[in-house]
């Protein structure tokens, strides 16, 4: 019998990977990894507070990314509370509020638009 066909012998033997597998395994290995939060600059926490507050005084819609190990979460919907000791805010969202903690976001656009990445 042929060394092949032993143990796991037809595994190691095969060194040929398709391009389909190698990007899916590239990808796989991506996700697997968990990324780290971005810091952001003062213009950016400004222009995001400046957003917030607007959206509760106002009443304008406003998207929210949060940041998550593998994915951002994006939430749309206008600030109800902003509870700065506590560094949490009150979304109302089409599905119900939401409490949010605000060391988490990493971008506010007004709704509708796009965040640039």
């Amino acid at each position: 019998m042929s060394k092949k066909l032993q143990q796991n012998g037809l595994f190691e033997s095969s060194r040929m990977m398709l391009p389909e597998h190698r990007e899916a395994y590239i990808l796989h290995q991506e996700q697997l990894a968990p990324r780290t939060r971005p810091s952001l600059d003062a213009q950016a926490a400004e222009e995001m507070s400046r957003l917030l507050s607007n959206s509760m005084v106002l009443g304008d819609q406003i998207t929210i990314s949060l940041f998550h190990e593998h994915d951002d979460i994006c939430y749309t919907g206008r600030v109800l509370k902003l509870d700065r000791p506590a560094r949490t805010l009150r979304l109302l969202t089409a599905d119900g509020t939401r409490d949010l903690q605000m060391n988490l976001i990493t971008g506010v656009t007004p709704a509708g638009e796009w965040l640039d990445e």
